[in-house]
């Protein structure tokens, strides 16, 4: 693949980098709220003790936190899992490559969500899949899919993040959730649900509902520890149906043999620890509220026009600047002023909503949300004007 041109995951982490510019590009954590003491605790017991993590472990991972996280999707998710159906993982980016090299043959079907997580985009077009973007939680009744369904589009998978979504933030309903599952079992395809904000819900209505896989066995689910402990932890899992559990522990095994022993023993440590996740993930949500509501105070103040919905939970704002203005051509004007966002237009599959952006809140201090909001407001007032007599086609 030499001379391939950067992927749009690539130009992402980029502008997250970027130390001249506030960033609202990175859908990071908190730095701050990473746990390198506790880690550093963690991993210190457990090289002390007998079973030192130093040697190979299981493909599918430690069993004693498969266990912890079959018992946890039971009683969080809703789903009849055991320890047996669950894979960990290098993160969930990891879990979307196993299930497509079980599942996808080049040309097969994928319908994701208008618009949809860009990294699950990329995976999928590195497999060849015949990408579909149909809109999911922005349609009530999920109308939309099942008219394509029945108009013969035949799906070998369907990826959504139900909660939280990445880029927009919405959510499916209880009802959205069982209507798909029963799609998925009517038109024989396979919904891949990415829960990797499940837990970040940061208003009083509370969790969302049970998951997609808890009313069907036509669905595999993706988790992450990654947004609720430390990124550089990479641990991950997928729980898959039983037809599938073979097929993956092969892939798994031809990829990588499997996670580090010793990180995942450190993990359960912290995980099976007192109050520490309820602790943790109380924490979280209060910090993650407190930067989303900056945020969209300051863009009320300086950007009027802009439209966005506050997302019930976890890291993003989907917005639109002003009307007519175009995201991906605000973005130079944006870094000039000392600011970075995302342009929609990557998360689109084709004809991309150029007016969306994603914004996101959760790497940025609340203290410095209204400069941010200010330089954005800066860089739609500074932007090249196209003149009238000059058409540009796209």
């Amino acid at each position: 693949m030499a001379g391939a041109p950067e992927s749009a995951i690539g130009s992402v982490l980029r502008l997250g980098d970027r130390t001249d510019a506030i960033s609202l590009a990175g859908g990071l954590p908190a730095s701050e709220a990473l746990i390198a003491a506790e880690v550093a605790a963690a991993m210190s017991e457990v090289l002390a003790g007998a079973a030192n993590g130093l040697q190979y472990g299981e493909t599918n991972g430690l069993p004693e936190l498969r266990e912890w996280l079959g018992r946890r999707l039971l009683t969080e998710r809703g789903i009849a899992a055991d320890a047996g159906g669950i894979t960990v993982t290098h993160g969930s980016q990891q879990a979307i490559d196993l299930v497509c090299k079980v599942l996808l043959d080049p040309g097969d079907v994928v319908v994701v969500d208008r618009p949809s997580y860009l990294g699950a985009l990329q995976v999928f077009r590195l497999f060849q899949a015949d990408l579909r973007q149909v809109p999911l939680a922005a349609d009530p009744d999920l109308a939309a899919l099942e008219e394509a369904l029945r108009a013969g589009l035949r799906p070998r998978l369907l990826y959504l993040v139900p909660s939280f979504a990445n880029p927009t933030g919405a959510t499916l309903g209880d009802g959205q959730r069982r209507r798909l599952a029963g799609l998925a079992e009517r038109f024989d395809f396979v919904v891949v649900e990415d829960d990797a904000y499940g837990d970040l819900w940061l208003d009083d209505g509370g969790a969302p509902g049970p998951a997609i896989a808890s009313h069907t066995d036509r669905a595999i689910h993706l988790g992450s520890l990654s947004k609720v402990l430390s990124p550089g932890i990479r641990v991950g899992y997928l729980h898959a149906p039983a037809t599938l559990r073979q097929p993956l522990r092969l892939v798994r095994q031809a990829s990588d043999l499997g996670n580090s022993d010793l990180l995942q023993r450190a993990v359960l440590i912290l995980l099976t620890r007192d109050g520490y996740l309820d602790d943790r993930l109380g924490s979280l949500r209060a910090r993650y509220r407190h930067r989303r509501d900056a945020l969209a105070t300051a863009l009320r103040q300086h950007l009027p026009d802009a439209e966005f919905t506050v997302p019930a939970g976890g890291f993003f704002l989907w917005a639109g600047f002003a009307p007519g203005v175009d995201a991906g051509d605000l973005l130079p004007s944006a870094l000039a002023q000392g600011v970075s966002f995302v342009p929609g237009e990557h998360f689109y599959v084709s004809t991309p909503d150029r007016a969306m952006a994603r914004l996101s809140f959760s790497g940025l201090p609340p203290e410095r949300a209204d400069t941010a909001a200010r330089r954005l407001a800066g860089a739609l007032a500074a932007r090249p004007r196209p003149s009238a007599a000059v058409t540009v086609s796209r």
